[in-house]
């Protein structure tokens, strides 16, 4: 069959996007596409970090289903987050005269923002945080574990006696983490930092994608309360990932919704197109 994709980029994560508000495909057939419409194949001419499918919802304005590259799915993804919502935008599904939405996603309800070109996140409750201490490289190293809808590990690279972050071996050292029998089948993605001024410079190796992406919003959120605790940063942070694209990390505290995180930054359309699957 022939289906109409929309490729989009949240900061540097890169997404396949498809309009399934008249329910062309099914949850099963998301995932068995997953593979075929993220990857470069004789169908499929983009590589991509993740599928979306853009569904309608009952209650709220839409409901975003997400596919990792390899077909997993039920976790959140903010970059993917901030850029349904610009894709829903461009399909009429929320009017251009709106500025708040709320929508489903990885079974929460999540709301946004848009404020001129930047899409403004709100990002669900930190469900667990805490340091662990894990063995990389045949030695101890000091973490931090973030769960925040995904679940991510954050390292400062000196922890790894690195001083250029440039130089880091994400895909070997990140596969570390994100195997290590600390997090049992679920796994971590790993997150590493440096920090220079005021300014966070982060690097990615994201679960699913089994790889490193170049950007990744929750594991942004979780770099930047991270550099908090550790380097005495305040909010809001700017975050430089391996993209170049900037997002901001800001907190912000609501009478009725305690403590949230916001990640803020640019998503847009990079090409639409029709292929056979």
């Amino acid at each position: 069959m022939k289906i109409k994709v929309t490729y989009m980029s949240g900061a540097g994560n890169l997404f396949t996007v498809i309009d399934n508000t008249a329910n062309i495909l099914t949850l099963d057939q998301g995932k068995s596409l997953a593979s075929i419409l993220c990857s470069v194949n004789d169908k499929n001419k983009f590589e991509t970090e993740g599928l979306m499918l853009l569904e309608q919802s009952a209650d709220y304005n839409f409901k975003c289903v997400f596919f990792n590259p390899d077909g997993s799915t039920g976790m959140m993804c903010g970059n993917g987050g901030r850029a349904i919502v610009k894709f829903a935008l461009s399909k009429g599904v929320i009017s251009t005269s709106q500025t708040k939405v709320r929508f489903e996603m990885a079974g929460a309800v999540y709301s946004a923002e848009i404020v001129d070109d930047l899409i403004d996140l709100e990002m669900p409750n930190i469900i667990e945080y805490k340091e662990r201490t894990l063995k990389l490289q045949g030695r101890f190293v000091n973490t931090h574990y973030i769960d925040n809808g995904s679940q991510h590990t954050v390292i400062r690279i000196d922890k790894i006696d690195l001083l250029d972050i440039a130089n880091l071996d994400i895909n070997g050292v990140g596969r570390e983490v994100r195997y290590n029998e600390e997090f049992g089948k679920i796994g971590s993605n790993a997150n590493f930092y440096d920090v220079k001024g005021k300014t966070v410079y982060l690097r990615t190796y994201e679960r699913g994608v089994e790889k490193e992406t170049g950007a990744c919003g929750t594991g942004a959120v979780a770099t930047a309360i991270t550099a908090v605790e550790e380097c005495g940063l305040k909010f809001p942070i700017d975050i430089i990932p391996t993209s170049g694209e900037k997002l901001t990390i800001d907190k912000r505290i609501d009478i009725k919704k305690g403590t949230k995180f916001h990640l803020i930054g640019p998503a847009v359309i990079l090409e639409e197109k029709e292929i056979e699957v």
